[in-house]
């Protein structure tokens, strides 16, 4: 394995309906003339994408850049979780983000990558790596078993997983922005509050119905959904947002504020901050939605891990 300026580029070529692959080229030669040597990793579905990660972090690679979309980076960063909770360590890796999916929240609008090959290579040329916190998951999977997983971004439930699932189900030739909207109206069409109950810490905040609560490592999801305009990923903390018991009336009046980040305050917006999240439903179906993906239903328990692993990010 190289070093130096040596960067493993790891990438998902069907991300995004296959953009990945097809800026696959463009992005190495731009990452090459701005003296990075790039070794690219393909993957083929998300077990092999676990495994390079892993062997890549187990060698020391000092650069390790997820090409794909948010989904993609949460399936590296999975990578890390042991059977026991604990994050293997990687202290001598930085990981990097190249937006390239139907989901870019993480890399776009929380980390501020830019879009385009020369502009990226020049912005992760002159990145340097910082911690970055992580979420672990405690929920029920498809099948009903108590599992775990790591989230970089977003863990949310309510109508978000009902949104996933028709995300996943829908056109892939769509923007992920107009994806996303497509698939909100549709779900707000035919969709019903859960009963939800939230602790902080350890603390009830919330019980009664909700449209959605957002535990938020990151600031924005839904393909521009500024949640929470305040998160930082370097804090230690969640920011946890939640849309309460919301008539069509209010849900028209604050959709375009949560795109804008304007939202917090508004009635019915509910909004803590913490280290240990805890939802629950009476309700046996309330979907999660996670990292833009929707494995399985609540209850669930959400605690950060402080610093986990190192990112580049802009200085």
């Amino acid at each position: 394995m190289a070093t130096g300026r040596s960067l493993e580029l790891v990438v998902n070529p069907a991300a995004g309906g296959g953009r990945a692959g097809r800026v696959l080229g463009e992005y190495s030669r731009a990452l090459g003339a701005e003296g990075f040597e790039v070794t690219v990793h393909r993957t083929g579905g998300k077990r092999q994408l676990e495994e390079t990660v892993r062997s890549l972090v187990e060698q020391g690679a000092p650069r390790v850049a997820v090409m794909g979309g948010d989904g993609t980076f949460h399936d590296a960063m999975n990578a890390l979780l042991r059977d026991d909770g604990s994050v293997m360590p990687s202290a001598k890796t930085a990981f990097a983000v190249i937006p390239a999916g139907t989901g870019s929240d993480l890399g776009a609008r929380a980390l501020h990558i830019p879009d385009g090959a020369r502009e990226l290579a020049r912005w992760l040329a002159a990145a340097t790596p910082r911690p970055f916190d992580l979420g672990l998951l405690e929920y029920l999977d498809r099948e009903g078993e108590r599992s775990k997983m790591i989230f970089t971004n977003i863990a949310s439930c309510g109508i978000s997983g009902r949104v996933d699932e028709l995300v996943g189900a829908g056109p892939r030739w769509l923007s992920g922005k107009a994806s996303y909207m497509l698939a909100t109206g549709r779900a707000i069409a035919g969709w019903r509050h859960c009963p939800m109950r939230v602790r902080v810490d350890g603390e009830l905040i919330y019980e009664d119905k909700a449209m959605l609560f957002a535990v938020c490592n990151g600031r924005a999801f839904g393909g521009g959904m500024i949640m929470a305009p305040d998160a930082d990923q370097s804090d230690g903390l969640f920011e946890v947002v939640g849309l309460g018991d919301m008539g069509l009336g209010d849900v028209i009046q604050n959709f375009p504020k949560i795109y804008k980040g304007t939202h917090l305050g508004e009635p019915r917006v509910i909004s803590a901050r913490g280290r240990v999240i805890e939802v629950e439903s009476t309700r046996g179906d309330v979907p999660l939605d996670i990292d833009g993906e929707a494995p399985g239903t609540l209850p669930a328990r959400m605690s950060v891990l402080p610093g986990a692993v190192r990112v580049l990010r802009a200085t």
